[in-house]
């Protein structure tokens, strides 16, 4: 079956054989940085490959202290030139030709992003820089000079996780075992306390979509659980609690948790997207479900029937959202 990231390791082991570089040595800042120095410059798409994955499995080798000092160095190192961005200024006030204005995006994004870009060239780039924005997180609170950092990060991870990237999977009791058990560790809104839990809220009168990167395989990004019900649940235990085999005569679809899984993609908005996508896929599920309402829980909201006749939305931005996926994703 055809693997991209097996490709890639081919080629970045082809690399390896072609170019001769001095020795790596692990958890040692001055060799990760003179690899990004390496990457930055333009010396083939094989040697590019090579030291993206060097500099990805180097970055995993460092101690949080020569994580913190690699974060300050590449931020200061890789930073637009204000000098060129003033000249790139002036050129474009002179002569306002696309041509100019082109040069003055570049010179003002700096080299940061495009170190980030080159890295992702790694087999494992994606899931290394989500891991690596974790950590720089996590410092963020006390070093507020790495701000710009990560607004970078973001910035690209709006472009690589765009929800047109991304894959809506229904999960099941027949999914990935794999992917079951990190749904398990993931889930942070309502704990699930062991597999039988699991299997209860996969259940009939259950639905549990997920998004997934074609680049992080069985790595669930974000992930979402719906409740159908007869009405509206009065509580959350109400939600939660088993329902009979005869009972399915269920009107209301109730969302009652969902999970950002990537600590390393917080602030990167796919939530909103995820529920009126899923949204979608109940109507198209269950005609029964004709209108939606948000619930005061921010947790949860509900889709409920009111009129047999026409579909209706309390939000007019859900009804706008609903049309263009109707258009997108339609069913032939």
């Amino acid at each position: 079956m055809f693997n991209l990231k097996d490709i890639i390791s081919s080629i970045a082991d082809a690399g390896q054989k072609l170019f001769k570089k001095s020795e790596i040595k692990k958890d040692n800042l001055e060799s990760i940085i003179s690899l990004c120095d390496d990457l930055i410059s333009n010396k083939g798409a094989a040697f590019g490959i090579t030291v993206a994955r060097d500099i990805t499995d180097l970055y995993q080798t460092l101690s949080p202290d020569n994580k913190l000092l690699f974060f300050k160095k590449i931020n200061e190192k890789y930073k637009p030139s204000h000098t060129k961005v003033n000249e790139a200024i002036e050129n474009y006030k002179k002569t306002q030709t696309d041509i100019n204005l082109s040069k003055l995006f570049t010179v003002s994004e700096g080299k940061r992003r495009e170190l980030f870009r080159r890295m992702n060239m790694s087999p494992n780039g994606i899931s290394t820089i989500v891991s690596l924005r974790e950590d720089l997180l996590n410092i963020l609170g006390e070093n507020k000079d790495l701000q710009v950092l990560d607004d970078d990060l973001r910035e690209l991870f709006k472009s690589w996780f765009n929800p047109g990237f991304l894959k809506l999977t229904k999960i099941t009791w027949d999914t990935k075992a794999a992917i079951l058990e990190k749904i398990m560790k993931y889930e942070r809104v309502h704990k699930i306390k062991d597999m039988d839990e699991l299997k209860r809220r996969l259940g009939e009168d259950r639905r549990f979509f997920s998004y997934f990167h074609p680049a992080l395989e069985d790595e669930p990004i974000i992930f979402v659980q719906v409740a159908l019900t007869n009405g509206l649940g009065k509580s959350i235990q109400e939600i939660k609690k088993p329902r009979s085999e005869g009972d399915k005569k269920y009107d209301t679809a109730t969302f009652y948790s969902i999970s950002n899984c990537q600590e390393g993609l917080s602030r990167v908005t796919l939530g909103n997207f995820l529920i009126k996508r899923v949204v979608y896929e109940l109507q198209e599920e269950l005609e029964r479900i004709k209108k939606t309402a948000k619930s005061e829980n921010p947790s949860s909201a509900s889709i409920h029937r009111k009129n047999k006749s026409k579909i209706k939305f309390k939000d007019s931005e859900i009804e706008k959202e609903l049309e263009f996926l109707k258009k997108k994703y339609r069913r032939f």
